[in-house]
């Protein structure tokens, strides 16, 4: 008899079968269960072991025992005829189908319910998963490029009882991201880019070519009554082998979390060979808070403040005021409610100034309580007024925090700002490495090649952005930006600019935009409509004055005007727009010094002895300086701006948000050159001139020579009835349900 039949005969090769299928419905019932009540890691990989080493001795025993009616029997004992394994390899058979079902069963209820399987939480603590992220190969490193020393660290399990504890968790994440990101020799994705893989299905080795690193570090957090366990472990990418793994079970204090959470970091760093700076191991070990509800409360700070949007930016305000209640010298803390004050000018259009007033003393404190703080440098930058020393803090906070994206992204954007463009485009990449799944670091890369004359790149960054965050309303307002400053197209520009007001509904600038749009269309009530909305979020921002000002300015007495602009001036004291229609005013009443020192005092480089510094922050006024100074007589003054302005103009595009428009129109008609200043108009409109053309072409001092010149009105002509087209063009796409109507707010004004 050969040595299969006999195997068959004894039921071994079932019996083999189903010690296979016992053992795959163990593993799957082990990895839901583990999870859910903290069971280390390497239990699972212990138990494993025990089956593969369970598996000869449970064959040998089949082939040496056999089963009979009077219990188990050595089988040479037993008479052939009388054995009974035929019975007894039907029971195996229906056993090995029982035990299938339920270890398939177990693994749609793994795929079915992330929150107990791939994320190890309780059924009270459903977080829903993201949905996929798809890679964009025009954003993703190549493999050459990814440095063996990056890690992105992935949300944190829940693994406690309660929901509540999940901000917790996230913080924890959160603080351990910043404290590698002090690790100059690290690089660590930032939280924004690794949020979008919380619950994921996607392998490491697709999240690691998304991120564009080699380490991955997963984990859990458990907390319950006075104790917390954090387990956590470090992922070879390419390998997915564990590089290190360890669990974390002490009693719930903020000292131990800082410990815990210095001790993965060193750990990590360790691991993967980094060195660490005597300034970083003080870092890593320094414990910013003693109180445990301050904690708390600024983890929140930090989530409600990542959001960008009007309403989370106030709650963060209130989360961070709330940290620094209960713990008054808690540093990052100061510097978190700063840096909130300081994006509420953006989002929510408070005054930039008060806002950096309420801001700088609490960096000042920042670092008088720890002087290494990187991030309180670079929040004292971004509120600097002197262009060297921005600068020189920036580097600072960066040398003390290289991981800190706001540190690159900010002193990208001041670099951009400074026409240092290749400059900039280093920074604003090193940021977008950090986190390649940020919105806001996509937009800036878009700003920064828009002022370039870039713009089919930069819309695709934008593009890019709103792919990563369908909810990112500054990423639809930066394309209505682009169709209204680059092509002209207003009406297209509507669409994505109605989107960014519908996903940010208490930021002001976005029905203001809405305002001038419809305004320049020729469309008066839906102007006011979106004025009316503007003025129902706040009366007395930037946006709600300056829409009112030039939305009321061919239509409103211009007393009423010439508050509006003086109402600008008081939250931006550089308003173009606005200082330009009170010099006209000034300018009727034969006032010129009045308005001549109204500019002296926000752009005293323009005036006095010295030769002018020309930049993108005073090339425009200085035409109007320079026209002011003409009526006073000092026609060289005013000749040296003109040139000196000119010559900046022409280093940088017309269109575009940071684009000159028709700065060289209003130089040339100061320079009476009427013919010229023509030639450049009509060139600007050719190439999509649109930006508040009424405004600009009526009310501006600087141009008032051009009206009686031939062919100006016929330009004005021209403008008007390609508004009228474009006007056409919105009625019917909101007939065609392509744009819903202007809403009806019944808000009185």
């Amino acid at each position: 008899m050969s040595l299969f039949v006999e195997l068959k005969r004894r039921n071994v090769i079932k019996v083999a079968v189903l010690y296979g299928v016992a053992s795959w419905l163990l593993l799957q019932v082990a990895d839901l269960l583990f999870d859910a009540f903290g069971v280390p890691d390497w239990s699972i990989r212990l138990l494993l072991a025990f089956i593969i080493l369970g598996f000869p001795l449970t064959l040998t025993l089949s082939w040496v025992y056999e089963m009979t009616p009077e219990g188990i029997k050595r089988e040479k004992e037993i008479d052939r005829s009388q054995s009974i394994t035929p019975q007894t390899g039907q029971k195996i058979n229906i056993l090995i189908v029982v035990l299938l079902v339920l270890a398939i069963a177990a693994v749609v209820v793994d795929r079915l319910i992330p929150e107990i399987g791939s994320t190890g939480q309780s059924a009270t603590t459903v977080e829903p998963a993201q949905e996929t992220v798809p890679p964009d190969p025009s954003d993703q490193p190549s493999a050459q490029d990814v440095s063996d020393k990056s890690v992105a660290v992935l949300p944190f399990a829940n693994r406690s009882a309660r929901e509540e504890d999940v901000f917790f968790v996230d913080g924890i994440h959160d603080d351990i991201l910043t404290q590698l990101a002090r690790i100059g020799s690290l690089t660590v994705i930032s939280r924004t880019s690794v949020e979008k893989f919380r619950g994921t299905s996607q392998s490491m080795k697709e999240i690691g070519s998304i991120l564009g690193v080699k380490n991955i570090l997963e984990g859990g957090v458990q907390r319950a009554g006075d104790r917390v366990r954090i387990n956590v472990q470090l992922i070879d990418v390419a390998t997915d082998e564990h590089l290190w793994a360890d669990t974390y079970d002490r009693e719930l204090t903020t000292t131990n979390i800082f410990a815990i959470q210095s001790e993965i970091s060193t750990a990590i760093a360790v691991a993967l060979k980094a060195t660490l700076s005597p300034n970083e191991k003080a870092q890593l070990a320094n414990a910013q808070t003693e109180n445990l509800e301050a904690l708390e409360a600024y983890f929140l700070g930090r989530q409600a403040m990542g959001k960008r949007t009007s309403a989370s930016l106030a709650d963060a305000v209130q989360h961070f005021k709330r940290a620094i209640e209960l713990d008054p010298d808690y540093a990052l803390a100061l510097v978190g409610l700063a840096n909130t004050y300081y994006l509420q000018s953006g989002y929510s259009g408070l005054s930039l100034p008060e806002q950096e007033a309420l801001g700088r003393p609490l960096i000042n404190k920042a670092l008088v309580i720890n002087d290494q703080l990187g991030e309180a440098y670079v929040a004292m930058a971004r509120e600097s007024d002197d262009p060297e020393t921005e600068e020189m803090l920036y580097k600072k906070g960066i040398e003390l925090a290289p991981g800190y994206v706001a540190g690159h992204h900010w002193y990208g954007t001041f670099l951009r700002d400074q026409w240092r463009t290749t400059e900039a485009h280093v920074q604003l990449e090193e940021a977008a490495r950090l986190d390649p799944l940020s919105g806001i670091v996509k937009y800036s890369l878009g700003s920064a090649l828009e002022s370039l004359g870039r713009f089919d790149d930069a819309r695709e960054q934008y593009q890019s952005a709103i792919r990563i965050d369908p909810g990112f309303a500054v990423g639809y307002s930066a394309l209505g930006f682009l169709d209204w400053f680059v092509r002209g197209r207003l009406d297209e520009a509507i669409v994505p600019l109605r989107k960014a007001a519908s996903l940010d509904p208490g930021n002001p600038q976005y029905p203001a935009v809405l305002a001038l749009i419809w305004a320049e269309l020729g469309s008066h009530p839906e102007a006011d409509q979106w004025l009316t909305r503007t003025r129902a979020i706040s009366t007395d921002t930037f946006w709600s004055d300056f829409a009112a000002f030039l939305v009321r300015q061919d239509r409103g007495d211009e007393a009423e005007v010439a508050g509006y602009a003086e109402a600008v001036l008081a939250q931006n004291p550089t308003a173009n727009f606005a200082l330009s229609f009170l010099s006209l005013i000034d300018l009727r009443s034969d006032r010129a010094d009045i308005a001549l020192e109204r500019f002296r005092a926000v752009f005293p480089v323009l005036l006095g002895d010295a030769v002018p510094v020309i930049n993108d922050t005073n090339y425009s006024q200085a035409a109007d300086v320079a026209l002011l100074l003409h009526k006073e007589g000092d026609h060289a003054r005013a000749n040296l701006l003109l040139d000196r302005s000119m010559a900046f103009v022409k280093t940088i595009p017309r269109m575009g948000v940071n684009g000159y428009g028709i700065a060289d129109v209003r130089i040339l008609a100061v320079q009476g050159k009427g013919e010229q200043a023509l030639a450049a108009l009509r060139q600007a409109v050719d190439e999509g001139w649109r930006i508040a053309w009424r405004n600009s072409l009526q009310y501006d001092p600087t141009v008032l020579s051009l009206h009686d010149e031939p062919g100006f009105q016929a330009i004005i002509a021209e403008l008007e009835a390609d508004m009228a087209a474009q006007l056409e063009h919105v009625r019917e796409m909101e007939a065609n349900g392509e744009l819903a109507a202007t809403p009806q707010l019944g808000i009185e004004n």
